[in-house]
């Protein structure tokens, strides 16, 4: 057992001091799968699988983030011997422990220690590099530092990766990556510490432990002594190996208690920094998408490989790429395009490749060649196009130079073709595009242009001093109608192509060129005052100040209609003015008689005008009157009689309308309310231009949210019938059909007032439509009372004397069509009378008292009656009768 007790005052007085620091957050709950992959891998591609977390312990693995200064980086993974949550500090003890699982041995661990191991935790995945170095950054943090320095038993961990191309002592032919930097020793609490390559190593003791360990140090306890548990740590370290690339390999990160289970040690993994290659692009010197231009012979041109946004700046990063199968450009041939690999070097975002096209002679056109990333485990890809070309040849084209000796001179020669950027070089020094100079000019002057590919085209030209041009104007007359052709002459003296600057009515400054001196015609489509500014040729200006006017002459229309004020009257009028040129005008109509210009009493309709003045120049227009829509009468749907109170309208003409029922006086719509509901009036409307429309049947309805409602349930007696009164709502004239159902139980379905006769009790239903369109369908309960009105005597004295001699059976015939059979039995069952087929009502229709000639005994007996009602429904009764005595 390795243990240390210290019985120390001034310890927990420093843990007090220091717990107000901020502190590690850890997180037990994450899966294996979800710190791998969410937490410590980095890039786009999903090169990683089979994740397995290593030891039966879920406390042991899980996830940190706190303040940088604490581990190093903020957040990440931590694999621990204990539970992780004992990582938080305060550095509260010298020896926390947690035993997770006790004794169990690792395949590798137990191969790089000497000792039993205890606790294992981590976790180990499968993984394809898409680069050819592997980095991650990891802290080692342990609660036997400083204490067990040296001891032959120490927690050990280790990273562990296998694979083509690795042969290693471990298991599966691993290699241990966790390596102290700058040698081939493990990093482990002996190999760094306090006294061996110290510079990796941070201590968190209290200075009092640190004197009874006798570990060093200054008398001031640890900088993360308030934030973490640890008695110390490694600095960041970096885990790198070269791997081949889209080779799959096997990686066991583990750490474990060796010889028994006490003091915590735990491994720091930074989020993100497992780096299998992040993506890249290729880019083109051009902003755009467009294919990139080598001419060959030229300068090469340069692509950039570019680092995505997943790519980890710090490392290098080694691409591969290749010639497309589609390019039709050879390499080596036509071009070449480097090694086929580059690196982006760390700390830069991009590395070049340089693309040269070889000047072979011959003019081939066009061909296209595609670079493309050769990454073929890679979830991305990118390429780009290369069009290798002849340059186009350069030609130069310089005119002769004509100069004023008093005006300077801009030299300004054509230049096509050829590779930019071009160079100019002129015999006077300048190497200007379009240099400009002060007379007197030499005799000649020569140019030199030599384009990027190192074409060169040289060219001569003499110069000319040169008299001022001149411009007159000869007597003219602009004047034309409008639309017709027009042209301002011009005497011209000047050398090679004129240019006139002139303004048109005090407007913007505008030019118009000629080809050459001489007399020339300016065509022009616009009138007013032309001021001439100045005139130029090919070497001076002469200012100018010439005035010429030019008039276009068209008596536009100028209409004003009066539309009809009723659909059907003709008060129209149209008045016409129009623009005075020169008289005199004629006016032809067409669809209205007058030659002035004034029609009046128009109807509705398409009327045309001509106007023509003195120089024959015209205008002509198409006149549309428009008469307001027909004034109608007022007219009702189903919503708005459903909605009251009543708001009624008429329609078309001209809005608000009037209306009255005797011609004379007219009232608003808001007062429809003094006329009577269910009446028939003659309605007029007048609209707010005084037209008038009569509706001579105008009915005035009620306006109800249904037209009736009926009884809540009729009551009927079986085999009679009942009238059935509906409460109606709305005046009778409102109501276009009724519609009783079941139809075969009234005698008049159609009618509003029916009579009904119901079989038996049932709903029966009323459906009515109004005259403007709305249905109501009402439903009420006949309720059929089945008792008859049949009567049969309590008793009977048969005496003879001429009262209650027999004992009948009595009923209401609207009922009771037919007795079918009448029985009289004794009290014991025994049938004593009977008889059939009668009607009711007949008094000596019955039993008379005797039984085989003699009266029978005074007693009571039962007698059964069956019968048959005027519906032909059958139905019986029974009841019992006493036989007095006298």
């Amino acid at each position: 057992m390795r243990w240390m007790l210290f019985t120390l005052l001034v310890f927990p007085l420093l843990v007090t001091a220091q717990t107000d620091s901020p502190t590690l957050e850890l997180d037990a709950d994450l899966t294996a799968e979800e710190l791998v992959r969410d937490v410590f891998a980095s890039g786009n591609c999903e090169t990683i699988f089979n994740i397995q977390p290593i030891g039966s312990n879920p406390d042991g693995i899980g996830f940190f983030s706190g303040p940088s200064n604490i581990v190093g980086f903020d957040r990440g993974i931590i694999l621990s011997t204990g539970d992780i949550r004992d990582a938080a500090g305060p550095n509260s003890a010298t020896n926390i422990s947690t035993q997770l699982q006790g004794r169990q041995d690792d395949p590798d661990l137990s191969l790089a220690s000497t000792g039993n191991i205890f606790d294992p935790s981590g976790i180990e995945f499968d993984f394809i590099p898409l680069q050819p170095t592997v980095t991650f950054r990891y802290v080692f943090a342990s609660e036997e530092y400083c204490e067990f320095v040296n001891d032959p038993f120490n927690d050990i961990f280790g990273f562990f990766i296998s694979g083509p191309g690795i042969n290693g002592p471990f298991s599966n032919g691993a290699i241990n990556l966790a390596l102290v930097p700058g040698t081939n020793q493990p990093v482990s609490i002996n190999n760094v510490n306090f006294s061996r390559n110290a510079s990796f190593y941070l201590d968190n003791e209290s200075p009092s432990v640190r004197d009874v360990a006798g570990c060093g140090g200054n008398s001031e306890p640890g900088p993360r002594f308030a934030t973490i548990e640890y008695d110390g740590q490694t600095v960041i370290l970096t885990a790198t190996i070269n791997l081949q690339t889209c080779a799959t390999y096997h990686i066991r990160l583990v750490v474990g208690d060796v010889q028994d289970p006490d003091l915590d040690s735990a491994v720091f993994l930074e989020a993100g920094s497992f780096d299998l290659g992040g993506s890249v692009s290729l880019e083109g010197e051009s902003p755009d998408s467009s294919a990139l231009i080598v001419y060959e012979g030229c300068a090469p041109t340069t692509l950039r490989v570019q680092r995505g946004e997943d790519s980890n700046p710090d490392l290098d990063q080694t691409i591969a790429y290749r010639v497309g199968s589609t390019s039709v450009a050879v390499s080596g041939d036509d071009f070449t395009a480097g090694t086929g690999q580059v690196t982006i070097p760390a700390g830069q975002n991009f590395a070049e490749i340089s693309v040269s096209a070889r000047a072979d002679g011959t003019v081939e056109g066009p061909e296209s060649l595609w670079l493309v990333l050769d990454i073929p485990c890679a979830c991305y890809t990118d390429s780009i196009e290369l069009v290798i070309t002849e340059p186009e040849p350069l030609v130069v084209g310089l005119d002769e130079a004509y100069f004023c000796p008093d005006q300077n001179v801009r030299l300004q020669p054509a230049v096509t073709g050829g590779v930019p950027p071009l160079r100019y070089n002129w015999s006077f020094g300048s190497t200007e595009t379009s240099p400009e100079l002060t007379p007197p000019l030499p005799n000649s002057i020569r140019l030199d242009v030599t384009d990027a590919c190192g074409q060169n085209v040289t060219r001569t030209i003499p110069t000319f001093s040169s008299a001022p041009p001149e411009l007159t104007l000869p007597p003219q007359d602009l004047t034309a109608c409008r639309n017709e052709p027009q042209s301002i002459t011009l005497d011209l003296v000047g050398n090679g192509n004129i240019e006139v600057t002139y303004q048109l009515n005090n407007g913007p400054i505008e030019t118009q060129s000629f080809a050459g001196a001489g007399r020339r015609t300016w065509p022009i489509t616009r009138g007013g005052n032309y001021r001439i500014i100045s005139v130029q040729d090919g070497a001076c200006r002469t200012p100018v100040n010439e005035v010429i006017r030019a008039d276009f002459y068209e008596p536009t229309i100028n209409p004003r209609l009066t539309n009809p004020s009723c659909a059907d009257t003709e008060d129209g009028r149209i008045e016409v003015t129009h623009l005075p040129t020169e008289g005199p005008y004629t006016y032809s109509w067409t669809g209205v008689s007058p030659d002035s210009l004034l029609a009046t009493d128009l109807a509705a309709g398409t009327y045309s005008l001509r106007v023509t003045d003195g120089l024959g120049c015209f205008d002509e227009r198409e006149l549309e009157l428009r008469a307001p829509d027909p004034l109608m009468g007022v007219a009702i749907n189903c919503l708005e009689i459903r909605r009251p109170p009543l708001r009624l309208t008429a329609a078309g003409g001209r809005p608000p309308y009037e209306y009255s029922i005797n011609g004379q006086d007219y009232w608003p719509a808001e007062d429809f309310d003094r006329l009577q509901d269910g009446a028939y009036y003659r309605l007029r409307i007048r609209d707010a231009a005084g037209c008038e429309f009569e509706q001579p049947d105008f009915f005035y309805p009620r306006a109800s949210p249904r037209s009736a409602r009926l009884p809540t349930f009729i009551p009927q007696e079986v085999a009679g019938s009942v009238e059935v009164v509906p409460d109606y709502l709305v005046p009778t004239d409102q109501i276009a059909a009724y519609r009783w159902h079941p139809a075969e139980y009234f005698d008049c379905a159609s009618c509003p007032q029916p009579v009904l006769a119901a079989p038996r009790s049932q709903p029966i239903s009323l459906a009515i439509d109004d005259i403007y369109g709305c249905t109501d369908s009402l439903v009420t309960f006949v309720a059929v009372d089945g008792r008859v009105p049949l009567y049969v005597p309590t008793a009977f004295s048969p005496n003879g004397d001429g009262k209650n001699d027999f004992v009948s059976v009595f009923a209401n015939d609207q009922q009771v069509a037919t007795i079918l059979s009448f029985q009289v039995f004794s009290r014991w069952g025994q049938l004593l009378w009977e008889d059939y087929n009668f009607l009711p009502n007949i008094t000596q229709r019955g039993w008379d008292g005797f039984l085989n000639g003699q009266r029978a005994p005074v007693s009571a007996y039962v007698w059964v009656a069956t019968y048959e009602l005027t519906t032909g429904e059958r139905q019986e009764a029974s009841g019992t009768v006493v036989l007095m005595a006298d």
